[in-house]
């Protein structure tokens, strides 16, 4: 019972207690304002603690990233990387464990500001293009400036470093607004001025960047001018440049040249020419409004020098010789020139160099450029009077071998400058001529011998030379003679010397009824009458020597016969006797074979029926050939029986050179039959003879 009475007590008393905690609210967080802190910098976490919460207890702080930011027992954090963190706090009461947690952003703070200044115009305040601008009494007059063109708005790209920065902008503002407005990162020049603008970080407003902003009137239009539009190499040209408007505040220019090979120009617009060309010279304003001019210039390339192909001439009176100038360098713009002569009685020239003699003498041609007189060259001229004919006093001269002939000559006009003459062979051979005209015959023969004027007129004459070869002897070519019966032969009487010129000769014979003889020069003919033996005479017509040769006639072609003709074993052999008193060194022959039934039996390499042959050993008068002594040329031996055989002599050779062809119509045949032939004897017919051997 007593327990009950216990419990109804405690009820009690907690009903009449809850009134009173509910009018208390319990509270226990961190105060949001800390809920950023920078790397390396501190923050204390500020605990609020209301109601129940501010029972005794005790209280610790805890971070979710110690590598990011970092707690201590009393709630100071400390910033150690960029990110965020949550920071949690905790009491513990003998009751209850109360728990708050603020999540804090661990930032980078700004430390610089960092302008691209790359499409900007700034200045060192002393750069001499800005420092006349200036106010001279300026607060800032050490920050850097910043130009600005009236009518040109400006954009300032700006940012702020590191780049970890929490916050990277930045705010632009300007210390007067009637010289430029600032609207975001934008400048809007107004008047001509100063003031000074100061770029700040929004992060961290203490950190900020100033420049000295100066405020310009641009040009708006520059023309460049000068007194002349061209000039020479090595020349110089001022030009002028006027600006606009007139109260633009910076009026120079930056000068440039479009080719620094043709034209160059200095820091004050003096173009110096450099090589021939056009060229353009461009004025940009200083102020870099963009504005420019340009003029356009011709150098031209003035002569520095005349030279002629020839320092000294030779013309002939009456006659042109052209002087060929060249004017250096060759790039000269006006190659004109002036001709002129020293004295025109002498030489006249054209306006092109063509020089005329007038009269044999000594002067000066001068060639001088036209613009620059002072440039010039001379050439010596002499004038001659040339040799207008020269002419041998004959057409043609005649003497011997060994001897020697005066030429004579005449040439015209008698006051020539130069009559002298040369004179020349062809054929040195023949004769030779020294230079006064004296000829020397060597060899028989005729030349032409040309005289020609030295003085390079071209006037020339020629005579012709004839040297003749006296005879001064004759001998018969061959002192015994052999002809035929009914034939002529041709003999030959040489000449000693052999070339000598006149070969006429008057011939005579001893028996003309054995042999006579005819003909007017050195080459008799005979011809044979009959048996015998005489005697031909012949006498020279220069001179009258005399040559005699002895003369056989007789019937040659039957000098040589065969006695035996005749087959052993089938094969031919051969008797054939001299019947003449020659003796006979080599004679040749022919040879047809035919089979048992009169066929043509191919015996000879070319696969005819007949072959030649020769008999190489010297027959003396009454002699016999030898068996097994002659030659059977392209013979081969037929393998059927040899029927028939036929035999000719077709010529021969002696001792004494003599040598004769038989002619066809007059070689005797003969011919064995041998007593296997069966065919009958044929009739005869025409027997072609193969060409003679080589």
């Amino acid at each position: 019972m007593k327990k009950i009475l216990a419990l109804i007590l405690v009820l009690m008393l907690f009903c009449l207690s809850v009134p009173a905690m509910a009018a208390e609210k319990t509270v226990f967080k961190l105060d949001s304002a800390n809920k950023q802190v920078f790397v390396g910098e501190t923050v204390q976490m500020a605990l609020i603690r209301q109601g129940a919460a501010e029972a005794e207890g005790t209280v610790t702080y805890s971070s979710s990233n110690e590598k990011r930011a970092s707690v201590d027992a009393n709630g100071l954090v400390t910033g150690l990387s960029r990110g965020q963190v949550t920071i949690t706090a905790r009491l513990k009461t003998d009751s209850k464990t109360y728990k708050a947690t603020l999540t804090v952003t661990v930032a980078v703070r700004a430390d610089e500001i960092s302008v691209s200044e790359d499409k900007l115009t700034v200045y060192a305040a002393e750069d001499p293009f800005v420092a006349p601008l200036l106010s001279a009494d300026a607060s800032d007059a050490s920050l850097p400036v910043l130009l600005l063109r009236k009518g040109s708005q400006q954009t300032v790209s700006a940012t702020v470093l590191p780049k970890e920065a929490a916050n990277r902008k930045v705010t632009l503002t300007v210390s007067n607004e009637e010289v430029v407005k600032v609207k975001g990162n934008v400048l809007t020049p107004k008047a001509p001025g100063e003031c000074v603008l100061t770029i700040a970080s929004v992060q961290n407003p203490e950190i900020v960047k100033k420049y000295r902003l100066l405020v310009i009137q641009p040009v708006t239009k520059l023309v460049v001018s000068a007194e002349e539009k061209s000039l020479y190499v090595g020349e110089t040209l001022a030009l002028t440049a006027d600006y606009t408007p007139d109260n633009a505040s910076v009026k120079d220019a930056v000068w440039s040249s479009g080719s620094e090979k043709i034209a160059s120009v200095d820091a004050w617009g003096v173009v110096t020419g450099r090589s021939k060309g056009t060229v353009t010279i461009k004025a940009a304003a200083a102020d870099g409004s963009g504005r420019y001019g340009t003029l356009k210039l011709t150098v031209k390339q003035q002569p520095e020098s005349i030279t002629l192909k020839e320092s000294s001439i030779v013309v002939n009176v009456g006659k042109q010789k052209s002087l060929t100038a060249t004017v250096l360098p060759a790039s000269t713009n006006d190659k004109s020139k002036v001709w002129t002569s020293s004295d025109e009685s002498v030489a006249k020239v054209n306006g092109k160099g063509q020089v005329t003699g007038v009269a044999p003498g000594v002067c000066t041609i001068t060639c001088a450029s036209k613009d620059f007189p002072g440039v010039y060259t001379t050439a010596s001229v002499e004038v001659r009077q040339p040799v207008t004919k020269v002419a041998f006093a004959d057409t043609s001269v005649t003497f011997n071998v060994g001897d020697t002939c005066q030429l004579f000559w005449q040439t015209s006009p008698a006051n020539a400058t130069n009559p002298a003459v040369t004179f020349k062979t062809n054929n040195s051979k023949v004769a030779t001529v020294d230079a006064d005209g004296l000829l020397t015959g060597h060899k028989r023969g005729s030349c032409t011998i040309t005289v020609t004027a030295a003085d390079g007129s071209g006037k020339k004459d020629t005579v012709k030379v004839n040297v003749l070869q006296p005879v001064l002897g004759v001998h018969m070519e061959n002192d015994t003679l052999r002809v035929g019966v009914d034939e002529r032969y041709t003999a030959r009487a040489v000449m000693e010397p052999e070339d000598a010129s006149n070969t006429n000769m008057t011939w005579y014979t001893a028996d003309p009824t054995i042999a006579t003889v005819k003909g007017t020069k050195n080459r008799p003919v005979i011809t044979g009458h009959r048996w015998g033996t005489t005697t031909i005479t012949g006498v020279t017509e220069d001179g009258g020597y005399t040559t005699a040769a002895t003369v056989n006639v007789g019937n040659y072609d039957k000098a040589l016969k065969i006695t035996d003709l005749y087959l052993q074993d089938n094969k031919i052999k051969i008797v054939v006797n001299n019947e003449s008193n020659m003796t006979v060194t080599r004679f040749s022959f022919v040879i047809e074979c035919y089979d048992i039934y009169n066929a043509p039996l191919i015996c000879n390499e070319n696969y005819t029926h007949a072959f030649y042959g020769t008999y190489n050993l010297t027959l003396y008068e009454g002699d016999n050939t030898r068996h097994g002594r002659f030659t059977f040329n392209d013979f081969i031996q037929p393998a059927p029986q040899i029927g028939r055989v036929v035999m000719r002599i077709t010529g021969y050779s002696t001792d004494t050179g003599y040598s004769r062809d038989i002619r066809s119509s007059r070689q005797v045949a003969m011919e064995y039959v041998s007593p296997s032939y069966i065919g009958e004897t044929p009739t005869p017919v025409p027997v072609v003879t193969p060409e003679p051997l080589p």
